[in-house]
């Protein structure tokens, strides 16, 4: 078994390698016409007249246009040096318009016409020699000349043929790369009516230079391909989705998306619109996005959302017409009926009912969210199956940004941050700190982290620093999921890494390899079952290799990828780290990438570890197996944030009874999700203070936020039921 296993994976690798050299061919097509069309001719004039038998100054002294076969091979050669000096120096708008193609098809008609007016001469000629010749020698000599003007007329014609066809293909391919390109992104846009009204935005909030935008309608219409000059690659705004955001860390711009509990269930990459509603509609303008609202605080989690809104607000992830019905009733803390606290004799025990300020106390209420880390090749499209089932399964905020030199996070060339005087963004290390100051930028006072491959370093890594920095974090790592991670794999493959190091014809030949080693060498690698990798997940992966400067800061990966290979010294010194932190481990049982064996002994590093194995996987579960990996990690999840809720209701039940209290038992439902418009009143926590017991009471809205608590005393042997019943109205 293991013979036919090994034969098949060397079959398969043979026809990789076949593979790729093919497509180098077909890159390679007018380069290889080219040679041909030299070699071809000096080789048939060989066979037909003596080359060597004279010197260069011989040859051009006995040179006759009417009997001489020596220049027909020198045609070939200066036609094919001028069509690759041309193919050469153009650029994708001149390969797609005139000057390439005129330029090969002039070449090719002119020698044509040449060499044919050259061959009816020669004929003439030929047949007058040969009537005149008397000696046999001569007239084989004739008769050999004679055949070799048809061949070597004949050959030159298909070469010529052959370069037109060639620089014709090459011509269409540039110019519907060009069209889609110069496309106006809100001329496809199905609602286009419905946002006449409002000023034109960028289909996302993505900063973008004044030159590269048409400033009015009129200009538009003037200029209708004026968008950026077209170098093979797309501007981010033409890749983003509707639900695509936008948001500045650390001076980096950086690519989201984000899911809450209260989502409609919808595709991440949706490019569809909903028609918005006649409600309530957001103010749109170049800065910063108003939206009314009857409440007098937001969080830092809704300030952060504001200032990322784009103009599909209402399509988007994002908009709760739930939240927005409830938004419209006028709420206040008058509409809450009192509470009929029970007679005590120590008052100090009551707690008169007190309004929680959302923006002041984030921190206190524990709003802890889930933020996903891609791998190599991956980005947020990766997360598509899982985001949104996963935070309506665990009530919480789940957010996925794209690393830099992945996905739609613009990519920064070397000059742009050595002028900026900022840290490379693509080493670990700055990595580490642009997913802390996103969490911090999503409003998490603490969060879970879940990383994919070497972005389960990331994750770690982070754990790391946080560790160390003690109290002075802004945002603390409850827990950590790995995915398919392996502390000491390179993750660039060896061949992608072989493309990187190659300048050789950089633009026509290496780019083309390397985005499809990336896009499906990869990928085939990391599928277990390859009837799952269709079409349409190809190419998600192969629009971010479309962004403008995606090859150089693939470059710019290739020469760090030493950072993913951690040492015994440093793998143990990071377990040792974060040791004390819940950690889920999860692998696929057929990954061809990290085995299982290595995920067992990095999962045994650590104190409080589960290892998860999903058979019938590969190295990617959340694409390949998404319904196993959310039975693994939701249960986890719920379990960490369960034990975080109850430990930090510890501090505020501290604070209502000014005395030491205890957790007795935690409500088994923490919080059911009302209808619309109504506030539903949920027990937490129960907390034992004597011979008595108080239940944190809490009201939440329909999307689950706290808007006010209160702590009531009641007798220890009253049900959590009865408790919660007193309490509602």
């Amino acid at each position: 078994m293991a013979g036919w296993e090994r034969l098949r994976r060397c079959l398969r690798t043979m026809f990789f390698m076949l593979a790729m050299v093919a497509s180098l061919l077909v890159q390679c097509l007018p380069l290889l016409v080219a040679i041909g069309d030299v070699l071809v001719p000096c080789v048939l004039v060989s066979s037909f007249t003596c080359v060597r038998c004279y010197s260069l100054k011989q040859h051009l002294r006995r040179y006759a246009f009417k009997s001489s076969l020596i220049d027909i091979p020198l045609v070939s050669v200066l036609r094919s040096l001028l069509i690759t000096c041309v193919y050469s120096l153009s650029d994708a708008p001149a390969l797609s318009h005139g000057p390439y193609l005129g330029s090969v098809t002039i070449c090719s008609i002119s020698s044509i016409l040449l060499l044919s007016v050259k061959a009816c001469v020669f004929s003439a000629n030929s047949q007058m020699v040969a009537e005149a010749s008397h000696s046999i020698s001569s007239r084989i000599l004739h008769l050999k000349k004679s055949w070799g003007m048809p061949v070597l007329f004949l050959s030159s014609v298909v070469f010529a043929l052959g370069h037109m066809v060639i620089a014709y293909r090459i011509s269409c391919k540039a110019r519907r790369k060009l069209l889609f390109h110069r496309v106006d992104p809100e001329a496809v846009l199905s609602c286009k009516s419905l946002l006449s009204a409002y000023q034109k935005l960028p289909r996302s909030p993505i900063p973008s230079s004044a030159k590269a935008t048409p400033k009015s309608d009129s200009e538009t219409r003037r200029k209708p391909y004026g968008l950026t000059r077209y170098d093979g690659v797309l501007p981010v705004r033409l890749l983003a989705d509707i639900d695509s955001l936008f948001t500045t860390c650390q001076g980096f711009t950086l690519h989201y998306k984000i899911s809450m509990p209260s989502s409609p269930a919808c595709s991440l990459s949706s490019t569809t619109f909903v028609e918005p509603s006649r409600s309530c509609s957001p103010q749109l303008g170049i800065g910063r996005v108003n939206v009314d609202r009857p409440f007098n605080a937001l969080s830092k989690t809704q300030h952060n959302l504001c200032r990322s809104y784009s103009n599909n607000f209402y399509s988007s992830s994002l908009f709760d017409p739930l939240l927005e019905n409830m938004a419209r009733s006028a709420v206040s803390s008058d509409e809450f009926p009192p509470m009929s606290l029970d007679a005590v004799e120590d008052k100090d025990l009551i707690n008169d009912l007190s309004p929680l300020k959302l923006d002041s106390n984030l921190e206190a209420n524990g709003e802890c969210g889930i933020v996903l880390v891609h791998g190599f090749g991956g980005g947020v499209f990766s997360w598509r199956h899982v985001m949104g089932t996963l935070a309506r399964q665990v009530g919480r905020t789940v957010a996925a940004f794209d690393r830099p030199g992945w996905g739609l996070t613009p990519r920064l060339l070397r000059k742009d941050w050595e002028e900026k005087q900022l840290p490379n963004p693509y080493s670990l290390d700055t990595q580490v700190g642009l997913l802390l100051s996103f969490c911090s930028e999503m409003g998490f006072s603490s969060v879970i982290l879940v990383g994919h491959d070497d972005g389960g370093l990331l994750a770690l890594r982070a754990a790391e620093r946080v560790k160390a920095s003690g109290s002075s974090a802004n945002v603390a790592i409850k827990a950590v999921v790995l995915l398919s991670a392996d502390l000491s794999r390179d993750v660039v493959p060896s061949f992608a890494r072989i493309l990187l190091r190659t300048s050789l014809g950089k633009k026509h030949l290496v780019q083309p390899l390397l985005r499809t080693e990336i896009t499906q060498g990869v990928n085939r690698r990391a599928w277990y079952d390859a009837t799952k990798l269709t079409s349409e997940v190809l190419n998600l992966y192969k629009a971010p290799l479309c962004v403008e400067g995606w090859d150089e800061a693939l470059h710019e990966i290739g020469k760090l990828s030493g950072e993913t290979v951690l040492s015994p010294e440093k793998a143990t010194s990071l377990v040792k780290a974060v040791q004390d932190l819940p950690i889920l481990v999860v692998t696929g049982a057929e990954d061809a990438l990290v085995a299982l064996r290595p995920a067992q002994t990095m999962a045994s590093k650590f104190v409080d570890s589960r290892l998860v194995a999903i058979s019938g996987c590969g190295h990617l579960p959340h694409e390949e197996c998404p319904k196993a990996l959310l039975a693994a990690m939701s249960p986890f999840i719920s379990r960490v944030l369960c034990n975080f809720q109850v430990q930090d209701y510890r501090n505020y039940a501290g604070k209502v009874f000014k005395a030491p209290t205890c957790i007795i038992s935690a409500a088994t439902s923490r919080w059911v999700k009302p209808v619309a418009g109504v506030t539903k009143i949920n027990v937490d926590a129960h907390v034992g203070l004597g011979a008595s017991g108080g239940f944190g009471v809490v009201a939440r809205d329909s999307q689950g936020q706290i808007l006010w608590a209160a702590t009531k005393k009641i007798p220890a042997n009253w049900a959590v039921e009865d408790a919660e019943a007193c309490s509602s109205y």
